[in-house]
């Protein structure tokens, strides 16, 4: 019952990914939960084949920090421009 609620979360961050696209903020956050629950569902499924997965899990999780890191610095520059986070602004355009 609990792995078809985690297989779930990855669905669901992804729905919340298609309707709140307009806010970086919350595009970065459901980009973020989809990469830690595919970390969670692939970390437990190689624990119940008896492989280690110690060494990949750490690689994905720096991948995923620098992600995190790089998209924060974003949604900070873009908030000191644009004065908020709505990725229509982001358009080649007003150049």
């Amino acid at each position: 019952m609990s792995y078809m609620v985690i297989l779930m979360i990855p669905l669901i961050t992804i729905m919340n990914l298609l309707l709140h696209h307009k806010y970086l903020l919350l595009t970065l956050l459901s980009l973020e939960a989809i990469t830690l629950t595919l970390i969670f569902i692939m970390n437990s499924s190689y624990m119940m084949m008896g492989m280690n997965f110690s060494i990949v899990s750490i690689l994905i999780l720096t991948v995923g920090a620098c992600e995190a890191s790089l998209g924060l610095t974003l949604l900070v520059l873009m908030s000191r421009f644009y004065g908020n986070d709505l990725v229509k602004n982001l358009s080649m355009s007003k150049c």
